[in-house]
């Protein structure tokens, strides 16, 4: 099993998005084409005694639950009962709240390390349906370069989550490697 890994998580974009409708419960059926960039954040994992320690360069990102990362982290290692723990290290090069999945994308990394670092096993689409009930958006596509999506959303004041499935991802190398 590996103990040190570094990984690229790639920023995205969004190439379209189509409101589609607007639901009874108050969220938003969407329709979006993301395509990654090539700005990046550095993730570097390292295996550790125990728990999840998370760190960053910049002062204003969370270091624990409240950080994506982390909480890509304790589920896996959680559903896989790893008790051994996890450094991780966030160098953030993608511009933080500027809607290019910083923090999504910085999950979807942890779930590719995680899943190589402990020997998981586990598939792409399993990982992306991991990354989808995790962050309850559209980032099960970050494992991909390109990827259509449909979903909901509530775009309420203060709220910033949603409810999305990949539908279909494009070709090209996987972003969060």
């Amino acid at each position: 099993m590996t103990e040190r890994l570094e990984l690229k998580a790639y920023g995205k974009i969004n190439l379209g998005l189509d409101v589609v409708r607007k639901r009874e419960d108050g969220y938003h059926e969407v329709r979006m084409i993301m395509q990654t960039v090539d700005l990046y954040d550095r993730i570097t994992m390292e295996r550790m005694e125990s728990g999840i320690r998370v760190t960053a360069n910049l002062p204003y990102v969370p270091d624990g639950e409240g950080n994506l990362a982390y909480r890509a982290a304790k589920l896996l290692m959680e559903e896989f009962g790893i008790t051994e723990g996890i450094s991780i290290e966030i160098k953030k090069m993608i511009p933080v709240a500027a809607g290019m999945a910083g923090g999504s994308t910085d999950a979807a990394a942890v779930l590719v390390g995680v899943n190589r670092m402990f020997g998981l096993g586990l598939t792409k689409k399993e990982l992306m349906e991991r990354g989808v009930a995790l962050l309850r958006e559209a980032e099960g596509g970050a494992l991909t370069r390109q990827a259509y999506v449909s979903g909901f959303f509530n775009p309420g004041p203060g709220r910033r989550t949603a409810g999305t499935q990949p539908e279909k991802k494009g070709g090209g190398r996987d972003a969060s490697i």
